[in-house]
Parts: C-alpha cells; sequence; structure tokens
C-alpha cells in the first residue's frame, strides 16, 4: 500500500500498515510540511517502514534527506532519546589544509536536491533496488539505492556528477549510535547502580586484518573505537536492552570493497559514529555496499 503524507513524501509499510502509518504521521507535522522548500512540489522522496516478522524495525527518510531506523518493543517504536539510528548520506572531497595536508571536507543534500525517486508502486519491493538522485552542496550529484528485506537494508552509493569538486571525491553513508546513556553523568561513573546499567549493553567489533572479533562490554566505558579498529573494521554489532532488546549489525558485503570508520568524541557510552564509504574504483562491484540488519 501507498500512502502520500503531509510532509510530501511516500510511505509504504511492509505490514500492520494502519497502526504503522499512524504511528509515522506523528514525525512530519503539517507545520513542518509548510517548511519545505517551494520547489518540492511533487513527490521527491519516500519515507520507508520496514517490518521484520519478529523484531520489528522501521526505516524512514525524511524530506530532508536524513533517515532514522526506529526499534520496536511490542509494537510500540522506541522514541526514547539515543535509542535509535540517524542515518546520514555524505559525500566528502579530498581538500588540502595547513601545511599541504589533505583531509576530508564533507557535503551535505541541498535542500530541494533530490531527483528521480523511483516509481509510485502498491506493493513494497522487497530485495528490488529502489534509487533517487541527491544533489549535494557544490553541484555534486550521486545515486542513493536501497534493497529492503524484512531483517533490514542495503545501501549503495556512486557519485554520478562531480560538480564543482577538484579533489578526489567519496559517497558514502554516516550511521550515528546516539548516547544511550545521556542520563549518565562522569561522577556516577563508579558507582555500582550504574554498572548495573551499562552490563546489558555490549558490542563486537571485527577490526580488519584481525583473525576474530572482539568483545567490548559498556563498562570499560574508556574504551575508543578507533584505537580498537586503527585500520576500520569488517563488522560492527551492538546489542543493549535500551533497544528492547535488539541488536543490529552494520557490515561490508566485501572488504575489499570499503570498510567500517569509526568517529569517537566523547565516551564510548555517549555515542559515535560508524561511517562507510565504498572504494572509489570499486562503486560498480555488486558487493560495494552497506548492510544493515536488525534482530
Amino acid at each position: 500500500m501507498l500512502v502520500k503524507s503531509l510532509g510530501c513524501c511516500y510511505r509504504f509499510t511492509v505490514k500492520r500498515v494502519l497502526s504503522a502509518v499512524g504511528a509515522a504521521l506523528g514525525i512530519f507535522s503539517w507545520a513542518e510540511a509548510e517548511e519545505l522548500p517551494a520547489a518540492l512540489d511533487k513527490p521527491f522522496l519516500g519515507c520507508w517502514l520496514a517490518f521484520s516478522d519478529s523484531r520489528d524495525f522501521e526505516f524512514l527518510i525524511g524530506g530532508d534527506g536524513d533517515a532514522e531506523l526506529f526499534f520496536e518493543k511490542n509494537r510500540e517504536r522506541l522514541t526514547v532519546g539515543g535509542c535509535s539510528l540517524k542515518i546520514y548520506y555524505t559525500v566528502g572531497e579530498q581538500v588540502k589544509g595547513k601545511g599541504g595536508k589533505t583531509r576530508w571536507a564533507y557535503r551535505r543534500i541541498v535542500g530541494d536536491g533530490f531527483e528521480d525517486f523511483a516509481k509510485e508502486t502498491a506493493e513494497p519491493p522487497m530485495r528490488k533496488p529502489v534509487s533517487f538522485t541527491a544533489t549535494f552542496t557544490g553541484g555534486i550529484k550521486v545515486r542513493i539505492t536501497h534493497v529492503f528485506s524484512k531483517s533490514g537494508v542495503e545501501i549503495f552509493t556512486k557519485i554520478l556528477e562531480k560538480g564543482e569538486s577538484k579533489g578526489d571525491l567519496r559517497a558514502g553513508v554516516k550511521v550515528l549510535v546516539g548516547d544511550l546513556f545521556r542520563h549518565i553523568q562522569d561522577e556516577d561513573l563508579e558507582e555500582k547502580e550504574t554498572e548495573s546499567k551499562l552490563e546489558d549493553t555490549r558490542i563486537s567489533v571485527f577490526p580488519a586484518g584481525a583473525r576474530r572479533a572482539r568483545r567490548i562490554k559498556f563498562e570499560d566505558y574508556d574504551t575508543v573505537l578507533t584505537e580498537e579498529c586503527p585500520k576500520g573494521a569488517r563488522a560492527f554489532e551492538l546489542e543493549s536492552d535500551r533497544y528492547g532488546g535488539h541488536e543490529f549489525q552494520l557490515t561490508t558485503a566485501n572488504p575489499d570493497f570499503g570498510l567500517l570508520e569509526f568517529v569517537q568524541q566523547k565516551r564510548l557510552i555517549h555515542g559515535f559514529f560508524v561511517n562507510w564509504f565504498p572504494e572509489p574504483t570499486k562503486v560498480d562491484e555488486k558487493d560495494a555496499r552497506l548492510v544493515i540488519k536488525v534482530k
């Protein structure tokens, strides 16, 4: 079923259509719709909701191009702060900084930058590619493709036009693992009560070049992921009671075509980014994709 929402988006569901759409409409209020750029007078981007048979999640893409994966418990979306995955589509350009050193400068999707949204369909295109073209600042155009299944989503990116850019480009995905424990202050970290709150949240990560995965408990809150995985990672998994007992996995279909990178500026328990960019010379390979699974 296909439903047009007030936010000038299309939304489709796999099951529980009536209850899911009723909940989803709360995200895009009429006031928010009126704030959208006037140029967006056509269905320009879809808001996808996907569910597994047993452990449910929703995956939505809003009018600004940012996506969010919500976990569900007892058919209710978990909306407590930090208990979702925020997903950003981004383009990095290599630029020269001070001293001639190169660094990555990142660009965002412009406000009216959506084109070529997939054709309307009365059935959710499960296991079939759904693509749109996004324009980023500087006129860079990227095709972003999703393939949904009952257990998650796969994401592909490919640069179509370089626009005004001069340096090397890469298009990928930034996944923000939110602050699950924002209510815990640094002065409370040594308390026994704090340890009991953290003990049901743990990470499993497979560093690039390693022979086996490493387990990291959130009680080890001083862990720095970039030190654990200096070359990046092939796979990442996080399980937490804060997700309603769910766990999610981020993997690269083929580590030779792109690895996971970490950006951590706070203690582990207060959130971090897991980023994925395909190797520029491998973007046309079928395994150059990010795989997100929910269990």
